[in-house]
């Protein structure tokens, strides 16, 4: 609506409520106004006047209104930016400022916001949340390291800089509580992406997921890594839930079984592969195997929709078999409701991965841990 009618619009139909309504604005509304000629201003203006409303209160870079600005023109150039950062230090929102200078590519841009003397902040707040967005771009620390255990950080936010869709990184961290082994796992995730391509930065998780669990096991061992995954829930978009826990463990359950049969549904191999080492107990494979039978022989039944464990299973293997309108048409067989919509969002927005990648945002795994941000000026 903002995007096609202009925040004029917006302003008439909310009246005295306008502000109030501004100030709970979304990264994709952020980014639909900024977008627009003179929307910088029109945006402090507002901002000024009604504070915005953060989306949670624990502070975090990203839920506060420097941190999502940043990150809604993330991939915009420094010129754009530069404007947002004046016109932010205009109306005195200095968080902004400071955010979205630091999120540039010429590095000095920051400099130069603090050298103008502008922000009033606290200096240590500054700069932390000014390291946030330069990891969200790439770029090193404001600030070096005072200590091993802010250094191993610094090195993690780096790497999730780069990770696909969600961070792996961020439950890495529960393996050993010390950020030690999240932090090796991201010194080994940058070469993959940036040197050899194995890991599209603008694909999906699956392959990063899989390659830092497996880096992940090599240092720390299965048993630690498995008992830190079965205790930490997955709150992202994918996946049919089947029970009210559903953790990390059973993620990478998915993506292992997934990994395995891909192959035979795509009849690279005749044979239907051996359980996977690493697959856990709580997965059900005799049905995934049955499953991948009834999707590699073209047998899918709508009857095979009406359970909630074998709809999950199906959709993911007809994915992985590339059979796009079988999947399609078999999650409209599904039965109506909350399951369906989820499932049928989250396979377009993995199809999208796999073609233009429209919805890939740079330090999205962090900045938007899975949830779709709209640009409104791709074609």
């Amino acid at each position: 609506y903002l995007h096609h009618f202009g925040y004029k619009a917006i302003q008439a139909s909310a009246g005295a409520k306008f502000d109030q309504t501004f100030s709970g604005i979304g990264i994709s509304g952020i980014r639909a106004l900024l977008l627009q000629e003179g929307g910088e201003d029109v945006m402090m203006k507002h901002f000024a006047a009604t504070p915005f409303m953060p989306t949670d209160d624990s502070g975090q870079a990203f839920t506060v209104a420097g941190g999502i600005v940043a990150a809604a023109i993330a991939d915009q150039s420094d010129e754009f930016k530069e404007r947002v950062v004046h016109a932010a230090e205009a109306h005195g929102l200095n968080d902004i400022a400071n955010s979205v200078s630091a999120s540039e590519i010429d590095t000095s841009a920051w400099d130069r916001f603090m050298a103008r003397g502008s922000a009033q902040d606290n200096p240590d707040k500054l700069v932390y949340y000014a390291n946030y967005t330069r990891a969200m771009v790439g770029h090193p620390w404001v600030k070096p390291a005072k200590s091993l255990q802010e250094e191993r950080f610094q090195r993690i936010m780096a790497g999730a800089g780069f990770e696909p869709e969600e961070s792996f990184l961020m439950h890495a961290r529960a393996i050993d509580g010390g950020d030690d082994i999240a932090a090796l796992i991201a010194g080994r995730l940058v070469e993959p992406i940036l040197l050899h391509g194995v890991i599209r930065r603008s694909g999906t998780m699956d392959a990063a997921w899989l390659f830092e669990y497996r880096a992940a096991v090599a240092l720390a061992g299965r048993s630690a890594v498995e008992t830190a995954f079965d205790a930490r829930p997955y709150d992202g978009n994918r996946y049919v839930r089947t029970s009210a826990v559903f953790t990390i463990r059973d993620v990478i359950d998915r993506l292992l079984a997934v990994e395995a049969l891909q192959p035979y549904l795509t009849g690279k191999v005749d044979a239907m592969p051996p359980k996977p080492e690493d697959l856990s107990n709580k997965i059900d494979w005799p049905r995934w195997t049955e499953m991948a039978t009834k999707v590699r022989d073209g047998a899918v039944s709508p009857t095979l929709a009406a359970d909630l464990e074998t709809f999950g299973i199906v959709t993911e293997l007809l994915l992985a078999k590339g059979d796009q309108e079988v999947l399609r048409a078999f999650v409209q067989q599904a039965p109506s409701g909350e399951t369906r919509l989820s499932v049928a969002n989250d396979f377009a927005m993995r199809l999208d991965r796999a073609c233009a990648a429209y919805l890939y945002h740079p330090g999205e795994a962090f900045t938007l841990n899975g949830r779709p941000i709209f640009k409104f000026d791709t074609e």
